[in-house]
């Protein structure tokens, strides 16, 4: 992955992070690779307040990682260059 891939996944999990915040529904569903094309199976709807903060301690997690990994890259990217 590149430090631009990695970038731009970081902005999309801060703005996922601020959307589940800010949320009143969640809609949980599964897919799978026969019924993909139809969409999710399995839906259910949430309140935000039964599944919302799960959600984004995930995604806060998930940010974190990234963001370890976007400085050990840059970290190893001003090495190769000395």
């Amino acid at each position: 992955m590149t430090i631009e891939d990695l970038m731009q996944q970081i902005e999309e999990t801060e703005r996922l992070i601020s959307v589940y915040r800010d949320a009143s529904e969640v809609v949980v569903g599964t897919q799978d690779q026969i019924s993909s094309r139809r969409g999710l199976i399995n839906r259910t709807v949430l309140t935000a307040a039964e599944i919302g903060d799960q959600i984004v301690i995930i995604l806060e997690r998930r940010l974190a990682a990234m963001r370890a990994e976007l400085e050990k890259l840059g970290a190893e990217g001003h090495g190769q260059g000395r």
